[in-house]
């Protein structure tokens, strides 16, 4: 297996670029990818992403750019590495820490995830896509929601079963009748790239099909977990807020809340780790609160 330094010389050359002047490796943020950012000779950018067993993503890259998604264009790829445009710009997450987020930053936000969830299904239609394959089935969005509170073993949510297992039913119209849509499903704000003249959404490892409202409650969420919330801009240009958006919000608190992978994040002694005790507790003062008002 080459090294990455080694796969990044491959990739430019294979891809018809000028040579590499400058390479600096990108860390932090949870990174589980080698991720090299590199300068070319004619000033352009580029950066490798490098993990051994990842999943092939040139036919994904492809169908992305040919429906125009705001994704990084693919210039080079093997089963265990891609080399794409660099995203110029800064993180949503730095912007939200450093309180430098503004209504033109969220306004190109919001035409981002707009142009994503314009590529519709029918409706509950839902599934994984893969490198530009589909593996997706019929399901009644009612009966998966139901299913995601019998599930959980939550102690805190024991007692509200029967009024969330109402808000569902509630929510039934709305969720049986929504068009699902093409989403990212790791919208955890390093995930998306604010830049000068558009938004683009970076890390595209596991897509799905699914209701739209799952993906912007998880939105705010991940940004009311660092202390902000989606502002009125966002919906200016991204449109109406989906009307499962509140019902996603308050089940997929619990479902990641029981989630044995946010667990296993904790305990790691890594940044994920301190990310992962901070979302944990974020999301039991949010539930507490929600489940307060049932």
């Amino acid at each position: 297996m080459p090294s990455t330094p080694d796969l990044l010389h491959q990739f430019v050359t294979e891809a018809g670029l000028p040579p590499v002047a400058t390479t600096t490796p990108l860390t932090g943020h949870g990174f589980d990818h080698e991720i090299l950012h590199a300068v070319l000779e004619d000033g352009r950018e580029v950066v490798l992403r490098h993990r051994a067993g990842t999943p092939p993503a040139d036919r994904r890259a492809h169908f992305l750019a040919a429906h125009h998604v705001p994704a990084p264009a693919l210039l080079a790829a093997t089963d265990d590495a891609a080399l794409y445009e660099y995203a110029p710009g800064d993180m949503l997450l730095t912007l939200i820490e450093q309180a430098r987020a503004t209504d033109n930053t969220w306004h190109s936000v919001g035409t981002a995830f707009r142009r994503l969830h314009a590529i519709r299904f029918p409706m509950r239609l839902t599934g994984a896509f893969g490198n530009g394959t589909f593996d997706l089935h019929f399901t009644d969005p009612v009966h998966t929601q139901h299913e995601l509170l019998d599930r959980t073993s939550l102690a805190q949510v024991a007692d509200h079963l029967p009024k969330l297992h109402a808000m569902i039913d509630h929510y039934a119209d709305h969720l049986r009748e929504t068009p699902t849509a093409l989403l990212h499903r790791d919208v955890y704000p390093a995930n998306i790239i604010v830049g000068p003249d558009s938004t683009t959404l970076i890390d595209w490892d596991s897509p799905q099909v699914g209701d739209p409202g799952i993906e912007i409650a998880a939105l705010e969420e991940h940004v009311h977990l660092l202390g902000a919330e989606v502002p009125p801009a966002f919906y200016s240009s991204y449109g109406d807020r989906p009307k499962t958006t509140a019902l996603h919000r308050l089940t997929g608190a619990i479902d990641w809340l029981g989630a044995d992978w946010l667990d296993e994040w904790a305990a790691d002694t890594t940044v994920r780790g301190a990310k992962a005790k901070r979302w944990q507790s974020g999301l039991q003062a949010y539930l507490q609160a929600e489940l307060a008002k049932l």
